[in-house]
């Protein structure tokens, strides 16, 4: 978890005005190195900030005393702007017992923490992150629009689509995710984002766009695609959530695969995401949200409502953005989500079944989606680690294949069509395709079928 969080904290701060946060940019450098072998070290934090009635002295006292053991310690000191002060070193408990006794007798206990790396860097974690949070609040927003191109637009509200801006479809993705087991190929979800990459080709930015800022952007549309997607129930559109509900649906009579929405914790907590959830629930569609774990971490209080509204909705929990680093000291799976989404990598090929059982228990191989499943080695790797849900380039490929062997049309298309038009979320997209209902999932009646899947 230090590798992950500590690269995602970076990426953060790349984007909020690193120039103007020198002393946060330095922590969370230091951050991110520490994590990758916490074995000994020790950070201990003087929350000079935190003092009612704080004066310069209190200060110059504290960074005199930590400069005194860095000295014998061989520490390393972090001198934030908000006034706190943070000693890195790798030394006994002990030997900071005498250095952490004076200071609370200058300080009150509260002001005064000292964190063991190797089971509370968590703890330094949330520190590090929020003291990034308060720096950046403090700063001032004409000045970062300056060094951000699109910056103030990005943290402006979402506009309502204009023509300088494209539909909210158009910033949306579909993804098809498929389950081997026993043997068989079925298709396991849909997975519906607003895509990142899309919203940065429109930005004026283009693809240099601060990702930061392209994700707050992307978590402030929620509330629009959640209205959107209510609107087209029943429409039988790329974005309807309950197709065979529609007036001339194609279904017959089953319903579509579940649906895995991305949204961010005010996604969950906005007044129409109730609804929606009710909505599918009425209509035997099953719905699974899934949340960032970067955010899930960062924002615990407003994740554990987030928890409570998602389990009152009758929906499904996940988490997204699990990478080999994540369980350098975390266990996601600790944080009960109904299904994890595991980014495959190298770094994570290289791990025996028995150690990627360790790390994803209690959580089966049914509630694990390996995303990243672009070939038939990636595929041949999970299901050797007994995982049986894929996302991916080969996934998609194989998917469409299914497709086609069941489409009376299929003729008339290329497997890079059909894969193309899956992924569309505008009906232009799905232009050319003569069974748009097979696209969401859809089986044709047994006397239409093309071929046997």
């Amino acid at each position: 978890m230090g590798g992950v969080i500590s690269q995602a904290m970076e990426e953060r701060a790349t984007g909020e005005g690193v120039a103007s946060l020198p002393a946060e940019r330095a922590l969370l450098e230091a951050v991110r190195r520490v994590m990758r072998r916490p074995s000994g070290w020790r950070a201990l934090v003087v929350h000079v900030s935190r003092l009612p009635e704080r004066r310069p002295y209190h200060g110059r006292i504290a960074r005199a005393l930590l400069e005194e053991a860095a000295s014998r310690v061989d520490g390393q000191i972090h001198a934030l702007s908000s006034g706190d002060l943070l000693l890195f070193c790798r030394e006994d408990a002990r030997a900071l017992r005498g250095l952490v006794a004076v200071l609370e007798r200058l300080f009150p206990e509260s002001l005064v923490s000292l964190w063991s790396l190797e089971n509370e860097a968590l703890n330094l974690i949330a520190y590090a992150a929020g003291r990034l949070s308060e720096a950046t609040h403090v700063s001032s927003p004409a000045s970062l629009a300056e060094k951000s191109p699109g910056f103030g637009r990005l943290l402006d509200p979402p506009p309502t689509p204009t023509p300088d801006m494209p539909p909210l479809a158009a910033l949306m993705r579909r993804e098809s995710g498929i389950r081997l087991a026993r043997g068989r190929m079925t298709l396991a979800f849909r997975n519906w984002r607003l895509d990142p990459a899309f919203l940065a080709r429109w930005d004026a930015g283009g693809t240099d766009a601060d990702p930061a800022l392209l994700r707050h952007h992307l978590g402030s549309l929620d509330g629009d695609v959640l209205a959107a997607l209510i609107a087209a129930a029943g429409t039988g559109l790329p974005l309807d959530p309950v197709p065979h509900r529609a007036q001339f649906s194609a279904w017959a009579g089953e319903a579509p695969p579940p649906l895995h929405l991305h949204l961010s914790l005010a996604g969950v907590m906005a007044a129409d995401f109730l609804p929606l959830a009710s909505l599918c629930r009425e209509n035997g569609v099953a719905l699974a949200v899934v949340l960032a774990f970067e955010e899930a971490c960062a924002d615990p209080k407003t994740l554990e409502a987030a928890r409570r509204v998602i389990a009152t909705s009758g929906a499904l929990f996940a988490l997204d953005g699990i990478h080999a680093e994540t369980f350098a000291c975390a266990a996601p799976a600790a944080l009960g989500p109904d299904f994890l989404i595991l980014d495959l990598s190298p770094a994570l090929a290289e791990r025996s079944a028995r150690d990627v059982s360790r790390l994803l228990y209690p959580l089966g191989g049914d509630q694990i989606v390996l995303r990243g499943a672009d070939d038939e080695a990636a595929l041949a790797w999970g299901v050797a680690r007994g995982i049986s849900l894929f996302q991916g380039r080969h996934a998609a490929a194989m998917a469409a294949a299914a497709r086609m062997l069941a489409c009376p049309s299929a003729q008339n298309c290329s497997l890079g069509q059909c894969i193309t038009r899956a992924a569309a979320a505008t009906p232009e997209g799905r232009f050319g395709c003569a069974e748009p209902a097979l696209l969401d999932g859809a089986r044709p009646p047994p006397e239409r079928e093309g071929g046997k899947a």
